[in-house]
């Protein structure tokens, strides 16, 4: 019995460990902060070692791995829907540690318009923003996506134009109710047809 348990871990370590960035960096993404992120990674590793036995196509253990992430993340957000943020004083005091002062106005806008885009991801459903994350910031495949949320090749296609037109719809009506370009690049219109 001893023998087995350590076959399994040496082939859970094989199989898992590869996969261990890009899991991380998706939690991070998901909760938008390192710490949650690491629980999260840590949870979803004992979970996977301890329904080891379930993963029969070793060549799906990275969707497998991810669907595990996406059921602990959504579980989560269900307990808690308030996110860690940096306060806004601990945000003033890091740009003063860390810039000079003619690049502050620079930092100030790219990181406005991070902001920005990342608050208007944020509002988006998970169902629509976790599609949107998986195709633009993993470069997963059409496929790869509907095998690792269990989801019809189409069902991602139509969330993925979906998640792009309310990101789109959510970006021009900040930017109208500024009356300026919110954001840190030209848009291919004038404001004026919005």
């Amino acid at each position: 019995m001893i023998l087995k348990k350590s076959v399994s871990k040496h082939r859970f370590k094989e199989l898992t460990y590869p996969h261990m960035t890009l899991v991380y960096n998706l939690a991070l993404k998901y909760t938008g902060n390192a710490f949650d992120a690491e629980d999260i990674v840590q949870e979803t590793y004992m979970m996977a070692f301890n329904k080891f036995h379930q993963l029969k196509d070793p060549s799906k253990c990275k969707p497998w791995l991810i669907r595990i992430l996406r059921n602990n993340f959504l579980k989560t957000c269900q307990k808690s829907k308030s996110r860690q943020r940096l306060l806004e004083s601990e945000y003033v005091e890091y740009l003063k540690q860390q810039i000079r002062t003619k690049d502050a106005e620079d930092l100030i806008v790219k990181q406005a318009s991070d902001r920005i885009v990342k608050e208007a991801i944020d509002r988006l459903p998970v169902k629509y923003r976790e599609v949107l994350m998986l195709y633009y910031m993993d470069e997963m495949l059409y496929k790869d996506i509907a095998q690792t949320l269990d989801i019809p090749m189409g069902t991602v296609m139509s969330r993925l134009t979906r998640a792009r037109e309310g990101l789109k719809t959510d970006l021009l009506k900040q930017m109208k109710r500024s009356g300026n370009n919110i954001l840190d690049f030209k848009l291919p219109w004038k404001q004026d047809e919005l």
